[in-house]
């Protein structure tokens, strides 16, 4: 409470001063910018034609005053991570800011009243991940910490494809850059993994969870600085030098890897904690850490590695000259080994010593080998609440499924529920008890929060913070805001998809003319379409399927010809009641030799254990049918597939994927006989 307590009286002090305060001045332009990172020259988006976008640098009782002029042909937005500043400078387009438009200037300008390592980003659609992020240093006015210089480390991702195809890709298909990363689960690779994988696997299926994966996205390239590799010769041989880490990824956490020896942690989310020594930090999306490293008297060149959580890929920053000293590599997770209750399994056989042994060796220092889930990390001051404000405790259920691409908190989407109510003055715990088998970034606009993590008075105060699978994290805060922010999952796919919240000081009056517009927005954008076709041309028959699909709603169309001007079409509207249940009605018409059949058809699909999808349904005739289907991933490439219902009609597919657009097939079915060709994916 103290803590907080200090932010505020600096806060009012500093208003006060306001017209006596240094202002730091920053022009900005927003632009599109030609990359080419990986061999292939892609159109991304930078400031002032940088990528990461330059540091912003000022010190506590500074006034920071910073212009974008946007020269892009889209409206674009900034948003200043982890900062406390007035609700309307905090860049949430609509909900609290005014977006930058096309051709247009926005100027920020806010008191600088706490030190630590920040960092901005575009908050307008997919942009952060096409290069709009920045770093942030604010400087205390007396240096606490003794080092000889410092670096700032951004840590990002990077795809070739538009982040909207990216974003298709998730919604069309679970797994679909699997095949990218070489982490197709199949069944050749669980029988080779021996009795432990088929227990794993079975015992997911029973309880109707698919493969687990470590992230969604298949990157092109991570990066430090905008680069796969860099060097920083100006260290010098026993120096100490200040690492400023932040990880703007889109989507990816990150182990960090020092070759010259320890890390010691002495800020994590801008906020100073007891320092405590790792072999290596894992960093959630999001987050920073300012961690002190010593630059051993050697002349050599020093590996500071980031690698992505799945190990699909890394970057690297070479600190001082000489022979190069390299970090030794992590092994890629076996996602086959892991319990359903746990994410991954340890990249290193170290990673769990010490776990639940951390002892202080003395009050002001500590020593893990890997800071994992915040166990052991300590605030430097108290931070407890006042026990006499008023209690408002919440359970926030993180939910959702990779099968559609949803997420959400309990069970409910942005566009679906977009309001947290609080009051200020109160104590707000929120319970968040992660329900996926994805890890989840969680992120509080303009407000620092407690992680109880079992360090009592000490828990730290952090803006970001992650949830495991299957796992619960309680935070809490003092409300002493007004007016709306937002909360969300900082993986962009995620936020994009639902996870995400308005937190509203209920009892303060929001800006009226811009919350109509978010809201507004929400309703009409806030749950796009997505659209998908597959075709198939075979010697016996062509088949294919086109859906439409947002969130709870889908459009289907399936359809088999036989060329004897034979065919069965099913046009369908279905509602997700659930993840598992969903409600559908339309038509079947079917022409079998002269015999054309026309019907009204309606009735439930659900997800059986084994992940066996069942369709029950009943015709306008008073007939039912029951249908089953599943599929089985053989190998890397190749797919089978099976359906039957109770008319005994069936079809068995073994299809080959020679590429995400084109597969390979061949079938048997009941009704059109055995049949060989290709399947287009549109």
């Amino acid at each position: 409470m103290r803590f907080l307590t200090r932010f505020i009286i600096v806060y009012l002090c500093l208003i006060s001063a306001h017209v006596h305060a240094e202002v730091v001045s920053y022009q900005f332009n927003i632009d599109y910018k030609e990359m080419n990172i990986t061999g292939e020259s892609v159109l991304a988006m930078s400031i002032n034609n940088q990528i990461p976008a330059p540091t912003v640098e000022a010190k506590v009782g500074d006034v920071l005053k910073v212009t974008f002029n946007n020269l892009m042909d889209v409206e674009t937005s900034i948003h200043w991570h982890g900062i406390l500043l007035p609700n309307d400078q905090d860049g949430v387009p609509y909900l609290t800011t005014s977006p930058i438009k096309v051709g247009a200037s926005f100027t920020y300008e806010f008191p600088v009243i706490h030190s630590g390592t920040y960092w901005y980003h575009s908050h307008t659609g997919l942009q952060e991940q096409r290069g709009i992020y920045g770093s942030i240093i604010f400087n205390e006015k007396q240096q606490h910490y003794q080092y000889d210089e410092e670096k700032v480390i951004v840590l990002s991702d990077w795809i070739n494809e538009n982040p909207k195809q990216v974003l298709r890709n998730l919604k069309r298909e679970d797994d679909y850059y699997s095949l990218k990363k070489d982490a197709v689960q199949s069944w050749d690779k669980i029988i080779a993994n021996g009795l432990p994988a088929l227990k794993n696997r079975f015992n997911r299926a029973r309880i109707r969870m698919g493969a687990m994966d470590i992230s969604d996205v298949g990157y092109d390239a991570f990066l430090i600085n905008g680069k796969q590799q860099s060097s920083n010769e100006d260290v010098k041989p026993g120096s100490k030098v200040r690492l400023r880490i932040i990880n703007a990824g889109a989507s990816s956490y990150f182990y960090v890897d020092y070759a010259g020896g320890e890390m010691t942690i002495i800020e994590a989310d801008g906020v100073a904690v007891i320092p405590v020594k790792v072999d290596r930090l894992r960093i959630a999306i999001a987050e920073t850490y300012d961690v002190i490293i010593e630059i051993p008297q050697l002349e050599k060149a020093y590996e500071l590695r980031a690698t992505s959580e799945d190990v699909t890929g890394y970057a690297s920053m070479y600190l001082g000259k000489g022979e190069v000293v390299t970090v030794k590599p992590l092994e890629k997770p076996n996602p086959f080994l892991v319990d359903h209750s746990m994410h991954m399994v340890s990249v290193d056989k170290s990673d769990h010593e010490n776990h639940n042994m951390m002892h202080m060796k003395h009050k002001n220092e500590s020593d893990i080998k890997v800071l994992n889930e915040y166990k052991g990390l300590r605030s430097l001051t108290h931070t407890t609440l006042d026990v006499n404000n008023p209690k408002r405790e919440m359970l926030l259920r993180l939910t959702g499924s990779m099968e559609r691409y949803v997420w959400s908190f309990n069970d409910k989407t942005l566009s679906e529920d977009d309001k947290i109510l609080i009051k200020k003055g109160e104590n707000v715990r929120f319970i968040l008890k992660n329900e996926t088998m994805m890890h989840h970034p969680i992120h509080l606009h303009g407000h620092f929060f407690r992680v109880l993590n079992g360090e009592g008075a000490h828990s730290p105060l952090k803006h970001t913070v992650n949830v495991p699978p299957f796992q619960t994290v309680v935070i809490e805060f003092y409300a002493n805001e007004e007016k709306d922010w937002f909360f969300h999952c900082h993986n962009l796919y995620h936020m994009k998809n639902g996870m995400a919240r308005v937190v509203r000081y209920e009892d303060s009056k929001p800006n009226n003319d811009l919350n109509t517009l978010f809201y507004k927005n929400i309703n009409t954008n806030g749950d796009p379409w997505y659209s998908f076709a597959d075709t198939s041309f075979q010697s016996n028959m062509m088949a294919g399927e086109l859906w439409s699909m947002n969130t709870r709603n889908t459009f289907n169309i399936h359809y088999d010809f036989n060329y004897e001007d034979e065919y069965d079409v099913d046009a369908f509207y279905e509602r997700r009641m659930s993840r598992f249940l969903g409600v559908f009605f339309g038509a079947n018409i079917e022409r079998d030799s002269d015999d054309v059949s026309n019907t009204i058809v309606t009735g439930i699909n659900y997800t059986l254990p084994l992940l066996i999808e069942s369709n029950l349904r009943f015709d306008s005739y008073g007939k039912f049918r029951l249908e089953l289907q599943s599929d089985y991933q053989l190998s890397e490439r190749i797919n089978f597939d099976w359906i039957w219902n109770t008319d005994d009609e069936y079809r068995f597919q073994i299809k080959y994927d020679v590429n995400k657009k084109i597969s390979a097939v061949i079938n048997n079915d009941s009704d059109f006989d055995y049949g060989v060709g290709l399947l287009i994916h549109f």
